[in-house]
């Protein structure tokens, strides 16, 4: 059981990895994106329709699909004056309530509302309304939901890893 347990925090920190590393290269469209407005804008004084829109979509993509990535490698935000000086048994310990008590139930409730706003999104062929271009907003909003559910994922397996320091199996 230990085993399986194991494998599947491994499978899930490996998604993690993959899709927050796919999230990061999204600044490499996002940057060619805001060039091209930048030099179309103001060199040529022909400002593109679409250029805002497809960067805010890249840039809410881009740290959607890293958030999970953030998690796993510990880098979120915490009290980090307190919790660094504590023992790691007891830095698991308050870790492991955070997650199991608060971040979890709520990331999951907000992965379920986010993907059933996405559902509603294709269904009723929501578009943005922000600009002449005016594109449909589902993918945007799926990825989104995508990101909080794999963030749930990964909020799942740091609860099964602080769980093992707690119980003495693993090291911190």
């Amino acid at each position: 059981m230990a085993r399986i347990v194991r494998s599947i925090v491994r499978i899930i920190d490996r998604l993690t990895g993959f899709v927050g590393n796919l999230g990061a290269w999204l600044v490499v469209p996002l940057f060619s994106v805001m060039v091209y407005e930048v030099v179309a804008r103001f060199l040529f004084d022909l400002p593109t329709f679409w250029a805002y829109e497809l960067a805010y979509m890249m840039t809410g993509a881009h740290f959607v699909l890293g958030i999970a990535l953030v998690m796993r490698s510990g880098q979120h935000i915490r009290i980090d004056f307190i919790h660094a000086h504590l023992p790691p048994r007891l830095r698991a310990g308050i870790d492991l309530v955070v997650y199991v008590c608060f971040l979890l139930p709520v990331v999951w409730w907000m992965a379920w509302r986010l993907a059933v706003v996405a559902l509603e999104a294709v269904v009723v062929g929501e578009v943005s309304g922000e600009s002449g271009w005016n594109p449909v907003i589902w993918p945007l909003r799926s990825v989104v939901a995508l990101g909080f559910a794999l963030f749930g994922l990964q909020i799942l397996a740091e609860i099964i890893k602080t769980a093992r320091i707690v119980l003495g199996r693993g090291s911190a």
